[in-house]
């Protein structure tokens, strides 16, 4: 009994209650998928654009006038950015509408049936037909579902820059507020542990946008000197998929096979598209992720498979996405606090 009265005074059940407080919490909100992404999405701009809205407050400007001027700012970049590049995704998106009409895929089905039967005799050239309709259908739906869904998440993410606005404005009043309520001999602990999070989870928010980025620019380059036809938008969503841990690659590649099948007829680039892929992605984990994350995630290649197992598990793709940044506050939540209670003597193992 004895034993017990100590355990549950011990510094390792308090770092199990500081991480439980931590991590039960982004599980409940998980349950509620829109919220939760409307949330996920306010912090990472939050953490993105803190830096920038503290180095205006710095000059003298009040806290809610660097907001604003940070939020015109990006609205005017935003603005020349879709006078420049809207234009040219919204040719090359209907092109590839275009592209991809009911006459078009049938003359191309016939052909690529065809060849493929040519290559591989035993297979009869109407069976191949079939077999690639039925595959085309089947892509056609999910890329239709997707879209939907797209254009759903894009209305529910249309509240985001009113919580972003919020939230850079009352950081610091909400961190303080929080600070103020924890016990004093918790108080420099508690400092700490929100220190630790916030430097991880910025450095890592900041780094993934810079990976995606190149990655984007990479695989643009590459299909336009490749020939392929609407290189920018197949950059695009490339460097998007770049964001989902082990199958972004090959999703990003799936568009860009189909595109050069329609302007091609035939499966020439796909030995070019699949090395792109490989290559990209080797340049990408031996050059940009060094250069852009350094030592910022700490954290075992088995360990990161188990976790981004259990985040798709649990969410899908967006768990895939989120199961770094959520494991990385947990792990800095319990090592910081375990640290904090050795340190600073707040109770004794």
């Amino acid at each position: 009994m004895k034993d017990d009265k100590n355990f549950f005074r011990s510094r390792h059940w308090k770092v199990f209650l500081v991480t439980m407080a931590i991590a039960l919490p982004i599980f409940v909100l998980s349950t509620f998928e829109d919220l939760f992404l409307i949330l996920v999405v306010s912090f990472t701009l939050t953490f993105i654009l803190k830096p920038l809205v503290d180095y205006i407050e710095n000059l003298g400007a009040a806290r809610w006038l660097a907001v604003l001027l940070v939020f015109v700012g990006l609205g005017s970049i935003a603005v020349f950015a879709i006078v420049i590049f809207f234009p040219v995704i919204t040719l090359q998106v209907a092109q590839i509408s275009s592209a991809f009409s009911k006459e078009r895929l049938t003359i191309m089905l016939n052909d690529l049936s065809l060849q493929i039967s040519y290559q591989v005799p035993f297979l009869k050239s109407e069976a191949v037909r079939e077999q690639l309709n039925s595959s085309l259908v089947t892509i056609g739906d999910s890329a239709a579902t997707a879209l939907s869904g797209l254009l759903g998440t894009a209305a529910t993410l249309s509240i985001v820059p009113f919580i972003t606005f919020f939230l850079l404005n009352d950081y610091y009043t909400m961190q303080k507020s929080f600070i103020r309520n924890m016990p004093n001999k918790y108080f420099e602990m508690s400092l700490n542990i929100i220190y630790k999070i916030e430097d991880q989870l910025s450095k890592y928010i900041r780094g993934t946008v810079t990976e995606s980025a190149v990655v984007g620019i990479l695989y643009a380059i590459i299909y336009f000197y490749l020939g392929i036809n609407y290189a920018t938008v197949l950059g695009l969503i490339g460097g998007i998929t770049n964001v989902i841990p082990f199958a972004g690659p090959f999703l990003g590649a799936i568009p860009t096979l189909l595109i050069s099948i329609v302007q091609f007829g035939d499966l020439r680039m796909l030995i070019p598209i699949v090395i792109t892929s490989i290559v990209v992605q080797q340049l990408d984990q031996m050059l940009v992720q060094p250069s852009v994350f350094s030592k910022i995630m700490n954290i075992h290649p088995l360990t990161m498979f188990l976790v981004i197992l259990i985040g798709n598990e649990t969410l899908g793709v967006m768990g895939m996405v989120l199961a770094v940044p959520i494991y990385t506050v947990i792990l800095v939540t319990a090592t910081e606090t375990n640290w904090g209670l050795k340190n600073y003597r707040i109770t004794h193992a």
